[in-house]
């Protein structure tokens, strides 16, 4: 018997119109979901909030500041984290409230394909991963990350990789895609994709893009631990792309 992993959806309070279409997808589908209420950082970041985040080590990791926005994104992620190890869970789908869900997704639900890799990126930008590391699952195949894809849209994540995003998250000073060096998390990438994402230009409103653009244009180069030196650069070097033509994220 698979241990189901819940379906949490990542949402604001107030942002039914936006979380609307996921949630008639997922009723449609037969899926149980539960949602929960993240950090809302569109007009800062609440007070309570500032000793879980370290914005003078922020740079050193992300290669700039973050907005509060992005803060209070990492932090909602990380809420999730905590409820899957507080409350002993086998793990969880992550889901934020504007990704649109692929014909499949139920498929990889229901068969328990959740449970062929610690983490699993559902949806991905410019994901590149290991040749030859390849695992078959009922609804498609996975490919062992060899770099850091973007996107935090859709995933799941066993309870021991919760654990250790939830480390990674204390405090925050990275991005919610990704705290950590996903090849040293044993992420796979997910292909085809199973949930996409609303593009910019799309009608969906950014929560993030507003506060990103009043920063300062510093060139972006992230140090997250692990994704830099020599091991990183060979990885690169061999991976090939997944789930996308050439052009494509």
């Amino acid at each position: 018997m698979i241990a189901a992993f819940p379906i949490f959806v990542l949402t604001l309070s107030g942002d039914d119109e936006r979380r609307g279409p996921l949630l008639e997808r997922l009723d449609a589908l037969g899926l149980p979901y539960e949602l929960v209420f993240g950090i809302d950082g569109r007009k800062g970041l609440p007070p309570e909030c500032e000793k879980m985040i370290d914005r003078e080590g922020t740079p050193a990791i992300t290669g700039r500041e973050l907005s509060d926005g992005e803060y209070a994104c990492a932090l909602s992620h990380r809420l999730i984290y905590s409820y899957i190890v507080e409350r002993d869970l086998p793990g969880g789908i992550i889901l934020e409230d504007d990704a649109i869900l692929m014909d499949d997704f139920a498929k990889f639900v229901r068969s328990g394909d959740f449970e062929k890799a610690p983490m699993i990126l559902l949806d991905h930008a410019f994901g590149r991963a290991l040749p030859f590391r390849v695992r078959q699952m009922q609804s498609g195949t996975l490919h062992k990350c060899a770099t850091q894809p973007t996107m935090a849209s859709a995933y799941s994540v066993a309870k021991g990789t919760a654990r250790r995003l939830l480390s990674a998250t204390t405090p925050v000073r990275a991005l919610a895609d990704w705290p950590m060096s996903l090849y040293h998390l044993n992420a796979w990438i997910a292909a085809p994709r199973l949930a996409r994402h609303h593009a910019p230009g799309s009608g969906q409103p950014s929560h993030l893009h507003e506060g990103r653009d009043k920063l300062t244009k510093a060139k972006f180069r992230p140090n997250v631990p692990g994704t830099t030196g020599l091991g990183a650069k060979f990885r690169r070097r061999i991976s090939v792309r997944v789930g996308r033509e050439k052009g494509e994220r």
